[in-house]
């Protein structure tokens, strides 16, 4: 596939999962009792976004095999919990010093 050339495609599902959905499943998994503040949509917010990997997938013959929110959760959050506990985490910028 080296042809000298680039191109942008989207690594998706071609199925989303609402807020309330990631946000609930992040509470599962990790224990942690996340404070949220629901709001209003902000002016400007698409109601949904998803990704359509059909070219990625045309082009390259790869195909999406984790779509259980669940489990991209609890991987994500292990590989977080190893980068910590190594202390390989890159410094976000958020926390104070």
């Amino acid at each position: 596939m080296d042809t000298g050339k680039s191109d942008i495609m989207n690594c998706g599902y071609g199925h989303g999962f609402s807020v309330r959905e990631v946000v609930s499943t992040v509470k599962e998994v990790t224990g942690i009792d996340l404070p949220v503040e629901e709001a209003d949509r902000r002016p400007g917010d698409p109601p949904a976004l998803v990704a359509d990997s059909t070219r990625l997938q045309t082009l390259t013959g790869w195909k999406p095999v984790h779509d259980d929110l669940a489990f991209i959760v609890k991987t994500a959050w292990d590989w977080e919990q190893e980068l910590d506990r190594r202390g390989t985490k890159p410094d976000s910028g958020s926390s104070p010093k």
